[in-house]
């Protein structure tokens, strides 16, 4: 798993690359930072390394005092989250936002993902409940490819790969919970059509919808250990 880590480049914050990181590692994360960046915008090389990650973590500290025991937090830390959450498929993202931090609202707030509370004086703490979001995030990004069916339907959707109308979503559905479409790739690979497929969790039921030239295959919720899910038209 490649995860973004972002965090205060300074000497308050220097505990996370003394411990954080390698915690990660441990795990067999492949970590990559932005370092380069101090306020502003972000640059297009770390909003690349953002892209291309599995995850990001966010480490949302103390920088400035704003009031008395209030403080604001680091702005590109922020800016590297809200990158994560609006990549399409989101980017899975925790952020661990330090005991004192005003709120950076909006998105942060609203969105129903991970935080996590920290405290200058209890580190470990943090620690341990890292390393326990480690196994929802390897959940939440984990691939899987599944092949389309039956037959004459592959035949009728595979000339229409490179067509400009082309698009494929998938949904899942968990007891009575379904998730909004989301984009997915489509692959030929020899012996018919896959589907990426990132962040199914178990038990979950998958529709996969494929559009192209006005026309629609769709399939039914099935098991992603079926042999194929079968669309129609």
């Amino acid at each position: 798993m490649r995860i973004f880590l972002g965090y205060g480049y300074n000497e308050r914050d220097k505990w996370i690359e003394e411990y954080a990181l390698p915690l990660l590692a441990a795990f067999g994360c492949e970590v990559v930072l932005g370092k380069a960046v101090y306020g502003g915008a972000l640059p297009d090389e770390v909003t690349k390394l953002i892209r291309t990650s599995d995850a990001v973590i966010g480490f949302t500290t103390r920088r400035e005092a704003a009031e008395p025991g209030k403080y604001r937090t680091h702005d590109w830390v922020v800016q590297e989250l809200l990158t994560a959450h609006s990549q399409d498929p989101r980017i899975p993202w925790v952020e661990i936002r330090e005991d004192g931090v005003i709120s950076p609202g909006g998105i942060l707030d609203a969105a129903d993902t991970q935080r996590i509370q920290y405290r200058e004086e209890d580190r470990a703490e943090c620690l341990v409940k890292i390393a326990q979001a480690l196994k929802r995030l390897r959940d939440l990004t984990r691939v899987i490819m599944i092949r389309l069916g039956p037959a004459n339907a592959v035949e009728q959707i595979s000339p229409l790969l490179d067509d400009p109308s082309f698009s494929c979503t998938s949904q899942t559905l968990l007891g009575a919970a379904q998730t909004a479409p989301r984009r997915v790739a489509v692959f030929p690979i020899k012996g018919g059509l896959f589907v990426q497929l990132r962040g199914v969790g178990p038990g979950e039921l998958v529709r996969i919808t494929v559009f192209a030239q006005g026309r629609t295959w769709r399939s039914d919720y099935e098991s992603v250990d079926t042999v194929d899910v079968r669309v129609k038209e």
